[in-house]
């Protein structure tokens, strides 16, 4: 799937109709999703971070109920997101519940614990398969290639440009050093494969780059 041709609405669409979800009603969310993620604010949690983790998705030989958990956790792990908060993925969470149980969707307490989980990369325990995906498809940019990574690093200083520079060198250089501690940054094996030392190159690099300023 090419980001050019990606388009927000048909992939909703055809989410919501597998989970018999009445059109006007996922119409009326689409409208607030499709908002939500095209924010000012957003130069990184943006639609193309949803498309880049539905691309991924894609890929993976995983279909039926688990697909969509992981495709309604995808569309709703960052619909709520202010830099300044430190509790958007819970009220992402709660709202990706609420609005799913209210359309009968018997599975909107796993997209609840999924989405929570990502409040805390690094050092959450995952109890099981479906979790761990998500964990690596929201964590696939860490392993993307030098120029992306880079792209993706400016976006989030863009993010927190409310920090000054030294409150964010050492928020980010915490945040990366946890990260490169692990044993392993990817929980499955084909993002191990896939990401594990381009994401270990390219986190030690932007470390390096910190420390230099």
């Amino acid at each position: 799937m090419d980001e050019q041709n990606f388009d927000p609405t048909h992939r909703w669409f055809d989410l919501c109709y597998r989970n018999n979800i009445d059109i006007n009603i996922a119409i009326a969310m689409c409208e607030k999703l499709v908002d939500a993620y095209s924010e000012p604010n957003r130069h990184y949690h943006s639609m193309t971070h949803v498309y880049s983790c539905l691309n991924l998705l894609d890929g993976l030989p995983v279909s039926g109920q688990t697909k969509d958990i992981l495709e309604f956790a995808t569309w709703f792990h960052d619909y709520i997101y202010d830099p300044q908060s430190d509790t958007n993925e819970l009220e992402s969470a709660e709202f990706a519940s609420n609005w799913l149980a209210a359309q009968n969707v018997p599975y909107a307490n796993e997209v609840k614990e999924i989405i929570e989980l990502t409040a805390d990369h690094g050092n959450e325990v995952l109890t099981d398969d479906v979790q761990q995906i998500f964990h690596d498809l929201d964590m696939a940019i860490l392993g993307a290639n030098s120029d992306d990574y880079m792209h993706y690093a400016r976006a989030i200083r863009k993010e927190y440009e409310h920090l000054t520079d030294n409150e964010y060198r050492t928020g980010r250089a915490s945040f990366l050093s946890a990260v490169d501690k692990k044993e392993a940054i990817y929980k499955t094996d084909a993002f191990r494969d896939l990401f594990e030392l381009n994401a270990r190159e390219n986190i030690r690099s932007e470390l390096a780059n910190l420390e230099k300023k």
